[in-house]
């Protein structure tokens, strides 16, 4: 990171007039932890205490971590507090703790205390148990007094059991309770978010540029069998109209941005959509979004959103067939993405962004091929000037889904169907984007392993580098195959190790919805 940097809104405390420092860390580059809002809105949080200071720190390849506000070292916080999202940054965050020289396992570790949160810590904590001294289940705006207090409070591992409730998991505990916020509009939201200052290399740029980023609704209440974020994180929560124009109207004078970047798992869900989007562009700002979902009933969404300035419509179809759409419980029929792709030529839009997934539970040869037919046949609709941008990804089952008992496909059945859709996708107005199939794996091991592969994750922290080579042969060295852990089919009789955490859902309904799938 580079220490000219310059940031607007960043918050600087007096370290000898606080009683507790955390070190905000996202295990990954500046880039991607600011374009989170979780990383925004703990930043808030926490430095909203005036007896704590929160700095935040990146990852950085081959560089020993230090805080963006002082240049502080890791191993000056009384507090090292990991953002999880994604499974395959875990061995990221346990070298920022070797690179710091502070013990990565817990069990030869005192002080600083290591705290995670996030959606994978609410996943399944277990592969990262032997790093993490507690793991938050779910959100913290309910328990973030207590949390503070406790880490305050605390003078040992055992006297910071007894302190944290019921909604964090430790090592000896039989399970958690997912903390939820029910009423967003009663819990603060980020304001006077920090935003680079120009000029600066365009390799830390968020996302979504200078932008102000606004949490609409959180979770989902669609309920796609694949979809960790629509189980876990469910019901749907949203924010008043009225308190969403409050926060754009304040984030716009703090931050001096012209841009809102809607966030929401279901944005086409938001019960007042069309009057939100339209107090955005009438106050002359521009706008981001997210997907879309196909079945929207109200086109005059999509001219609103290029009146915003944006035009490149993102839908997720997930499969090509209809068949397949109905199993993972996404039925949306072919003519709802017809008619969206048509309303949004009419309303200005000329790139057109879908997502696939590959190796779905009852895929077959026909629903790879319905991919690229599916794709071409809405090619058709427009005109030359327009292009799609499609991204195809390999399924990964995820904890807390009807699909939690199906294993990744195969590697070598992966690839083939890839190279089949690269072949089928060689029009010249389609890019294709391909993952990397050998993440998935090591992502589908991540997601449903157990303490087992720690050493797997420590190997990779320590030998480096971060790539899928390095997974692959530290397991290998290990005696560990990453493909049979994320390929096992797990049984419907077993308890499952991430069970024991309570995060809204009972058994029977996933149980029910699986063997509904298998059936089909």
């Amino acid at each position: 990171m580079p220490r000219f940097l310059r940031e607007r809104n960043v918050v600087k405390k007096d370290w000898r007039k606080v009683k507790l420092r955390i070190a905000l860390c996202y295990p990954n580059v500046y880039a991607a932890g600011m374009t989170s809002l979780a990383t925004h809105l703990l930043y808030y949080l926490f430095n909203s205490k005036d007896d704590v200071v929160c700095e935040r720190v990146f990852y950085e390849a081959n560089e020993v971590p230090y805080s963006l506000e002082s240049r502080q070292p890791l191993s000056r916080f009384d507090v090292i507090a990991f953002s999880l999202q994604f499974e395959v940054d875990y061995s990221r965050a346990v070298e920022m703790l070797v690179r710091s020289n502070i013990p990565p396992l817990s069990a030869e570790r005192n002080r600083p205390w290591v705290i995670a949160g996030g959606p994978c810590a609410m996943e399944n904590p277990f592969p990262m148990l032997p790093f993490v001294d507690a793991f938050l289940i779910g959100d913290l705006e309910p328990v973030c007094n207590s949390l503070i207090d406790a880490l305050i409070q605390a003078k040992s591992k055992v006297e910071l059991d007894s302190l944290l409730d019921e909604h964090f998991f430790l090592s000896g505990r039989d399970g958690a309770q997912r903390s939820f916020t029910i009423n967003l509009d009663a819990e603060p939201h980020s304001i006077c978010q920090i935003l680079p200052e120009p000029p600066y290399s365009s390799s830390i740029e968020p996302a979504f540029g200078r932008s102000l980023l606004v949490e609409v609704s959180r979770g989902c209440n669609r309920r796609c069998n694949f979809c960790l974020t629509s189980y876990q994180s469910g019901p749907c929560r949203e924010r008043s109209l009225g308190t969403l124009e409050n926060i754009i109207d304040e984030g716009i004078r703090c931050t001096g941005v012209e841009k809102v970047a809607l966030i929401a798992s279901g944005l086409a869900d938001y019960s007042h959509l069309g009057s939100l989007l339209n107090s955005i562009v009438t106050r002359g700002l521009q706008l981001s979004i997210p997907a879309l979902r196909a079945d929207l009933t109200d086109f005059s969404i999509l001219e609103l959103v290029s009146r915003g300035g944006q035009r490149t419509l993102t839908l997720a179809p997930e499969a090509g067939s209809q068949r397949l759409r109905d199993v993972i419980a996404k039925g949306i029929p072919d003519a709802d993405f017809h008619e969206i792709i048509n309303a949004a030529i009419k309303a200005g839009f000329n790139l057109f962004k879908l997502y696939f997934l590959v190796g779905l539970p009852t895929e077959t040869e026909e629903d790879i091929t319905a991919i690229s037919e599916f794709g071409k046949s809405l090619l058709k609709l427009s005109p030359q000037r327009h292009r799609l941008h499609v991204s195809i990804s390999p399924f990964v089952p995820k904890p807390h889904t009807p699909f939690q008992w199906c294993g990744l496909m195969p590697l070598s059945l992966l690839k083939k169907r890839l190279s089949v859709l690269k072949k089928a996708f060689r029009i010249g107005r389609i890019k294709l984007d391909l993952a990397n199939p050998r993440w998935s794996v090591i992502q589908s091991a991540l997601s449903r392993g157990t303490t087992e592969i720690a050493p797997v994750i420590l190997a990779v922290a320590k030998e480096g580098p971060q790539t899928a080579g390095t997974w692959f042969r530290a397991a290998k060295q290990l005696g560990v195959s990453l493909e049979a852990l994320a390929t096992r089919q797990l049984s419907t009789t077993d308890s499952l190790p991430w069970e024991v955490l309570d995060v809204g859902l009972e058994r029977k309904v996933l149980l029910h919805r699986f063997r509904k799938l298998v059936r089909n």
